[in-house]
């Protein structure tokens, strides 16, 4: 198998400014990047030079990550992501809850914000935390499936998926399409004290921990699941490595557990690559 189409999460080199970013994850091998918002408003470059660093090292934007309480309706920061959806492209955007609303409130704003999505071709993914308000695939899925939007699905983060007890019994009834796409990461054999700081400093690469990766994958792969994969991996102990260390450590990791489990990830286009 020759080398996966692989994103490099916003968050494994998330004190790297953006040109060593997009320079260290081409030459790992990644052919995507993460971007949170506040990685695009800080970068002090004009969108065309942003373009052509992403060009320069054909990589493409995967992910777009911001964190605001989607259920009360537009946010200023929306402008950003999808001005930068429209000149840079992103294919989607991932969308955890961290505020408190019952779960059917829920349903017609996430419905909203994927239709105001989709007047930019961005996909909508809905991320469940265990430490968050939507801490389940279950309660994800019943989100995602009532609104019933034909851009919104479901991230499926390894850590988070470890740590909020799932199994892959959880999978059944959900599409293998709904998998917008794969974080992949694993965690310590025992759960912090604090879920959220764990989730934040001390993840470990794919396949170096405690988590049952391989069974996850392998079900993914017999459900048919063929989305695309990043490597997300918050850690305080890549982050004091240099960065292109840290970028290679993560591809190797990834680009291995995906071939010892036969899952190939999807190749992915952005927005503004998509046919009209």
């Amino acid at each position: 198998m020759g080398a996966p189409a692989l994103t490099c999460s916003a968050n494994t080199l998330r004190f790297a400014d953006l040109p060593t970013r997009v320079s260290a994850a081409a030459a790992a091998g990644f052919t995507g990047i993460g971007l949170r918002v506040s990685d695009y408003l800080e970068a002090g470059l004009p969108d065309p030079d942003i373009r052509d660093l992403l060009d320069r090292h054909d990589v493409r934007v995967l992910e777009l990550e911001h964190t605001w309480d989607w259920a009360l309706g537009e946010d200023p920061v929306e402008e950003a992501m999808f001005r930068l959806a429209d000149r840079i492209g992103v294919r989607q955007l991932n969308a955890p809850m961290f505020s408190e609303h019952p779960i059917a409130d829920l349903v017609e704003p996430f419905g909203a914000l994927c239709d105001r999505a989709a007047e930019h071709g961005v996909l909508v993914g809905f991320e469940f935390l265990p430490y968050s308000h939507v801490r389940t695939l279950g309660e994800a899925w019943e989100v995602v499936a009532a609104a019933d939007r034909p851009n919104a699905g479901i991230v499926l983060d390894l850590w988070h998926w470890f740590r909020s007890g799932a199994t892959p019994a959880d999978l059944a009834g959900i599409p293998a399409a709904a998998i917008t796409s794969l974080q992949l990461c694993d965690v310590l054999p025992t759960p912090g004290p604090d879920l959220a700081d764990e989730a934040r400093h001390r993840r470990l690469l794919p396949a170096h921990g405690a988590g049952d990766t391989f069974g996850l994958l392998h079900a993914l792969r017999d459900r048919g699941v063929h989305a695309p994969a990043s490597v997300e991996v918050f850690s305080d102990d890549l982050d004091a490595r240099p960065a292109e260390v840290t970028a290679r450590l993560a591809f190797d990791a990834g680009a291995a557990a995906l071939d010892r489990a036969g899952l190939s990830p999807a190749p992915f286009t952005t927005n503004l690559e998509q046919p009209a």
